[in-house]
């Protein structure tokens, strides 16, 4: 075969290899979280599904970690201790742990506390989660936040705190600091009776 014939035969056997070639993929891709779900989101990051209440309405995770999750009001969520949720709460998300919590506070002897991080064990599935309190660290299995908890009733919470106020009385007047006791968790009832159970209407 003449040498020009060869070329131009390897020319189209080259030509007819790069057409089937299948076109090149995208260069990015969509984010992990679009259209995803916050208790879909946290598993994907080490943590349990129901570090949140079941009233999210909305939330935003940046790629440097930031999250900010907006409820529906404030809510009061039960796990083993009373847990108060603000209508906003902000942090930053890391795999195994939420820190800088702010919007966050748990009940502990009858005084509010806020929860600064929340943490679990790895690699998943996490058995404890754990709550940074202030310089304290609380423990909690991690069965408890397997789902997102509803919201309390204003109403029960209102009865819970009063319950908790008379015990409080009873017994901080055995220990000599009844009054400061008392006004603590007089605190959180009137806190607590401003709460509004999200899916209630006006």
């Amino acid at each position: 075969m003449p040498p020009p014939l060869l070329l131009l035969l390897l020319l189209l056997l080259g030509g007819a290899a790069a057409a089937a070639e299948p076109p090149a993929a995208p260069s990015s891709s969509p984010p992990p979280h679009k259209n995803a779900t916050l208790s879909e989101i946290l598993p994907r990051y080490g943590l349990p599904p129901g570090l949140f209440p079941a009233s999210v309405t909305a939330f935003s995770l940046a790629a440097n970690g930031s999250l900010a999750v907006d409820l529906g009001g404030p809510c009061y969520a039960h796990y083993e201790y009373l847990t108060y949720f603000e209508p906003r709460v902000t942090g930053v998300l890391r795999y195994g742990s939420l820190t800088g919590l702010s919007g966050v506070k748990v009940r502990r002897f009858l005084v509010w506390f806020d929860v600064v991080r929340v943490k679990v064990d790895l690699p998943p599935p996490p058995r404890y989660v754990y709550l940074d309190i202030g310089w304290i660290t609380r423990k909690l299995p991690a069965d408890e936040f397997e789902s997102p908890h509803e919201c309390e009733d204003s109403k029960k919470c209102r009865l819970s705190s009063a319950l908790a106020t008379v015990a409080a009385w009873f017994q901080g007047m055995e220990k000599g600091f009844g009054l400061v006791t008392v006004l603590h968790e007089l605190r959180a009832f009137h806190e607590c009776s401003d709460c509004q159970h999200p899916t209630t209407e006006e």
